[in-house]
């Protein structure tokens, strides 16, 4: 090491402070590791290699397959480490969710404190609030009609099947809540691997339900004709039609998830219980592509929207998806078919240009 000096013979300062880390580093080695034969340098498998040096491999084995081992091994031991910090940011999320919910139920109490006198005021400074009261208790009251769910049909469902319609009774009791005229709603055969869903990935969350019953058992017909006369089957494949729901009836929906592999058999059931039977007015008010058998939740949305709004054709449009319904154009095919016109149109324009050019008189020489 070349080392400048002034002219005084003395070593400049940064010279003077390589010099002296190099000695310190020297001092710092011991005579058994400047001693140690390169064999027993080399580090482990383990170990990160030395620069310059790679690491022994096992017998049998590649480089790629040692460090996809040595890779698998070091995710392994970080695993809990890993698991640990999920679990301290799902803990903070759940906190921050609770807090969020704090400020928006506060939120909504004020919001109906003040909705509250206004609506006191409403009927204190006018002639009318009682018609005002009226309504609002209208709201809350349930329609003097009944939705019957029949569940009957758990043998002839697959897994996936019942998985589907666990989610449409679900959709069913959260649209009634929602609804502005709820109604009454009862599930009847609710056993085998429906309740067993329910009991178990869902979490018995159906026991807090409120304004629904529940009962493991099938419904029971009723052995007077006046009194079997106030059911109605609700089926696809019936000749009648329904123009209205009348109050004090109970109007049955099969609870069914079959893609339409068992044809009639919610018609041939109410027949062998001498049931009547009809079919929604889709057809009158609607065109659908496709199948017109809906869904049960989609059933009990239209009938819960007609008690609303004494409307079929508002009811369909409003319940059943656009995908459904003729005519409908998705905006994937509506950029095709602009696509497709525009190619036309200038294919056209390109003809015409070509005819124009070829129509002109050659001029005599």
């Amino acid at each position: 090491m070349f080392l400048s000096r002034h002219n005084d013979g003395k070593l400049s300062r940064p010279r003077k402070a390589v010099a002296l880390l190099s000695t310190a580093l020297r001092t710092v080695m011991t005579d058994e590791e400047v001693d140690r034969p390169d064999t027993q340098r080399e580090s482990s498998p383990g170990s990160e290699p030395s620069h310059g040096q790679r690491a022994p491999l096992p017998e049998g084995m590649s480089r790629n397959a040692w460090k996809r081992e040595q890779k698998k091994q070091k995710w392994l031991e970080q695993k809990d480490a890993r698991n640990k910090y999920k679990k301290e940011k799902k803990k903070q999320k759940k906190f921050e969710k609770r807090d969020q919910q704090r400020q928006q139920q506060q939120a909504h109490i004020e919001c109906d404190h003040g909705e509250e006198r206004k609506l006191e005021n409403i009927i204190e400074g006018s002639d009318t609030g009682h018609m005002v009261k009226a309504r609002k208790n209208d709201m809350v009251q349930l329609a003097p009609i009944t939705i019957l769910i029949d569940c009957g049909f758990d043998d002839l469902m697959t897994e996936k099947e019942n998985l589907s319609l666990s989610a449409q009774v679900t959709r069913c009791y959260s649209e009634n809540r929602r609804a502005a005229v709820p109604i009454n709603m009862q599930i009847t055969s609710f056993n085998g691997r429906l309740l067993e869903r329910f009991d178990t990935a869902l979490k018995q969350q159906y026991k807090h339900w409120k304004g629904i019953s529940f009962s493991q058992s099938e419904y029971e017909v009723p052995e007077s004709d006046e009194e079997r006369g106030r059911i109605i089957y609700l089926s696809s494949d019936s000749d009648d039609t329904l123009t209205a729901l009348e109050d004090n009836r109970i109007y049955i929906v099969g609870g069914i998830v079959d893609k339409g592999r068992y044809k009639g058999l919610c018609l041939n059931k109410a027949n062998s219980q001498k049931i009547k039977t009809a079919k929604l007015p889709i057809s009158e008010f609607i065109k659908i592509s496709g199948r017109k058998v809906l869904t049960t939740n989609h059933v009990v949305e239209i009938m819960l929207k007609w008690v609303e709004l004494r409307d079929w054709k508002q009811a369909f449009e409003l319940v059943i998806p656009p995908r459904k319904q003729e005519g409908f154009e998705s905006a994937r095919l509506k950029r095709k078919r602009e696509a497709s016109l525009r190619e036309e149109d200038s294919s056209n324009d390109t003809e015409d240009g070509k005819n124009s050019e070829s129509s002109k008189e050659v001029p005599d020489e």
